[in-house]
């Protein structure tokens, strides 16, 4: 069935993990990971079943010394990138982690087969990305490379488990089985890539050491989706982590890796203005896809906004967010902004 074809990769991606997991890990602070999950759902009075409809990942943590052995052919890379940008110190910790994950996106109407050309197309990417953080108190230095697989049918599977166990447990008619992931974005699978550079600074005039801090964030992506932004994070509360470890979209674009700090409890809140080149997601990559929009019909300026509240305690931390996105597309009815809700559980191993 053409569908499958996309599951052909799957081996390969798997088999790059377990490579660039095996290798030894020196160590010089407790390993973490992470569970993350976005889903609308979570926000029952705004959700919509639509657009950004879930994410999933898992993260590995490790902090290390700057001259610890890197852990893969991407981790090397990213190692040499760091240190012609001048972020590498041999003196300092890096902060390096591995993500597995997937995000997806659907139209409006899940219940329709045919192509729905005046809404969002169904897209997926199932991804491994590989970060390295340069930071300190005051500053921090992400680098991240993200390979992964466009158009597979796990998203589908996953979608239609779901639905049918929320109808399970209701009793509902509703949500219905999505029917249209057959016109998603590169459908059967094709590799993509993106290359992220991000910054963020603590405004130290305007912190408070252990109850309050404020930041001002960017980054740079390249790749399939081809995009800059610039925003401000703030954390109120008993803090005991740096600025940098705010838990704000993991899964997507975040600053976040996760504290290794003891007791502390926070709210916190995030705002970035995106200015947008390119997205493979709405525009399609190289294979044909049915369903795509053209550059015109991008909004060229995204806000993302996001407020949460974390709690940590011996290594353990659970974050619970609500977050938004104003419109991607400016024609037809994809024409909207769309909420989720975050769960995000960090434990010690």
């Amino acid at each position: 069935m053409p569908y499958c074809k996309g599951f052909y990769y799957l081996p390969l991606v798997l088999l790059s993990m377990l490579g660039m997991l095996s290798h030894k890990v020196v160590a010089t602070e407790p390993k973490h990971v992470g569970f993350y999950f976005d889903q609308d759902m979570f926000l029952p009075l705004v959700n919509e079943d639509r657009d950004y409809t879930m994410g999933v990942a898992m993260e590995f943590v490790v902090q290390e010394n700057a001259n610890d052995p890197t852990l893969s052919l991407l981790d090397s890379q990213l190692k040499r990138l760091g240190e012609a940008l001048g972020a590498h110190d041999p003196d300092e910790k890096i902060h390096r982690s591995y993500l597995i994950g997937s995000v997806n996106f659907t139209p409006e109407d899940l219940s329709s087969e045919a192509a729905q050309f005046d809404d969002r197309p169904y897209a997926s990417v199932v991804f491994l990305a590989n970060k390295r953080m340069y930071a300190d108190d005051d500053r921090a230095v992400g680098i991240e490379a993200q390979v992964g697989i466009l158009g597979t049918y796990i998203a589908r599977e996953v979608q239609t488990a779901l639905h049918q166990a929320w109808r399970g447990a209701t009793g509902d008619d509703e949500p219905v089985d999505p029917k249209g992931w057959h016109h998603q974005i590169s459908t059967g699978g094709e590799p993509t890539l993106r290359l992220r550079f991000a910054y963020a600074e603590r405004l130290r005039d305007l912190s408070i050491k252990k109850r309050f801090d404020l930041a001002w964030t960017g980054d740079i992506n390249l790749g399939y989706q081809t995009n800059a932004s610039l925003g401000l994070s703030a954390r109120a509360g008993l803090l005991n982590s740096r600025f940098w470890s705010i838990p704000y979209d993991p899964i997507n674009r975040g600053n976040f890796l996760p504290s290794y700090s003891g007791k502390e409890l926070y709210a916190w809140a995030a705002y970035r203005s995106r200015l947008v080149g390119y997205d493979a997601l709405l525009q399609g990559q190289f294979r044909n896809s049915e369903v795509t929009f053209s550059s015109s019909d991008l909004n060229r300026l995204v806000h993302e906004a996001g407020i949460g509240i974390t709690g940590s305690l011996d290594g353990y931390q659970v974050t619970l967010s609500a977050n938004m996105k104003t419109a991607e597309l400016n024609r037809g009815k994809a024409d909207r902004t769309h909420w989720w809700g975050g769960t995000y559980l960090v434990i010690p191993f």
